[in-house]
């Protein structure tokens, strides 16, 4: 069976998320989620198989040296 695979990283700029209307990042998320009820693990039940149904978020403090905080998932 094929399948549409997506990976996306996306590193935004806290001042710029920040700006994003609750409303819109509530609908990515809403977004997010449905799409995830839709996927599948690759290979399920066989040796090989991928944990194919992730989205997480998190914030990063890379440019203080400071430790990301603990990944949330979506």
């Amino acid at each position: 069976m094929a399948l549409e695979r997506f990976n996306i990283h996306l590193a935004i700029p806290q001042k710029v998320f920040d700006k994003i209307p609750v409303n819109r990042k509530l609908a990515f998320r809403d977004e997010v989620r449905a799409l995830k009820a839709l996927a599948v693990k690759i290979n399920a039940g066989r040796p090989n198989e991928e944990m194919t149904v992730i989205a997480k978020r998190h914030t990063c403090h890379h440019d203080t040296n400071e430790p990301c905080e603990s990944e949330v998932e979506i």
